[in-house]
C-alpha cells in the first residue's frame, strides 16, 4: 500500500457553521470514519485483484456517503464560488468528488497487514468534531490520518469535511490555495478540465 499522499486530496479545517442536528446527535462523529476505515481495509485486502478501476468502483459509493463533497468543493473555491453559475458549481463539485475518489483508489492499492484505529473525538470550531484516527503498519508504526466531521445539512448524520495530518495540517486549506490560483489565472473551466485530466490519468495503464 502506498501511504496516502493526501496532498493530492482536497480538504479545510475551518468555517463549519452548522450546529448539531437531532439526526447527527443520534450517532457518534466517529461513525463515518469507522465506515470509511472498513471500506478502505476491504478494498486494500482485494486491491490487486480489483485493480485501479475495481478499487474506484468499490470505494466510490462509500466515499460519496461519508464525505460531504458539496461543502468541501464550496469551501475550496472560497470567494470564487459565489461568482459561479449553478451549472458551473455542479460541474466543479462533480469533478472535485471524482478526483478525490480517484486519489483514494490510487493510494490504497495493496495490503501488508495494516489496520485502522479510531482513537477518540475532540470538539472543534463551530460545532465540528475532530476524529483522531490512525493507520498502523505491520511493523507497528502509526501514521495519523485525522478527520474533521460536521453534522450533515440534510439531517443524515455526520459527514467528513476535511483530512488533517497530526491534527494540524488541513488538506482542504492547501487545496484552496492551489485552486484559487488556477481560477484567478485561467478560470473555473480550466480548473474543472485539470481535475478531469488528473482523474483520467489515474486510470491510464
Amino acid at each position: 500500500m502506498k501511504l496516502p499522499n493526501f496532498r493530492a486530496l482536497a480538504f479545510l479545517a475551518c468555517a463549519f457553521l452548522v450546529a448539531a442536528t437531532p439526526a447527527a446527535a443520534q450517532e457518534s462523529a466517529s461513525a463515518p470514519v469507522e465506515r470509511l476505515n472498513t471500506a478502505l481495509l476491504e478494498t486494500m485486502q482485494s486491491a490487486k485483484t480489483l485493480g485501479y478501476q475495481g478499487r474506484y468502483d468499490q470505494l466510490a459509493p462509500e466515499l460519496r456517503e461519508v464525505f460531504d463533497f458539496a461543502t468541501m468543493a464550496r469551501i475550496t473555491l472560497g470567494r470564487h464560488w459565489r461568482d459561479l453559475k449553478p451549472p458551473q458549481q455542479e460541474a466543479f463539485t462533480a469533478a472535485f468528488g471524482d478526483f478525490s475518489i480517484a486519489v483514494f483508489a490510487d493510494r490504497f492499492d495493496g495490503f501488508s497487514g495494516e489496520r485502522f484505529e479510531v482513537l477518540g473525538e475532540q470538539p472543534a470550531r463551530r460545532g465540528a468534531v475532530l476524529v483522531r484516527n490512525q493507520i498502523v503498519k505491520s511493523d507497528g508504526e502509526a501514521v495519523p490520518i485525522n478527520y474533521l466531521a460536521r453534522p450533515g445539512t440534510d439531517g443524515d448524520g455526520w459527514r467528513l469535511v476535511d483530512i488533517l495530518l497530526d491534527a494540524k495540517y488541513s488538506e482542504l486549506a492547501a487545496r484552496r490555495s492551489e485552486y484559487s490560483g488556477i481560477v484567478e489565472r485561467e478560470g473555473i473551466d480550466a480548473l474543472i478540465a485539470a481535475l478531469k485530466e488528473k482523474t483520467a490519468g489515474y486510470a491510464a495503464p
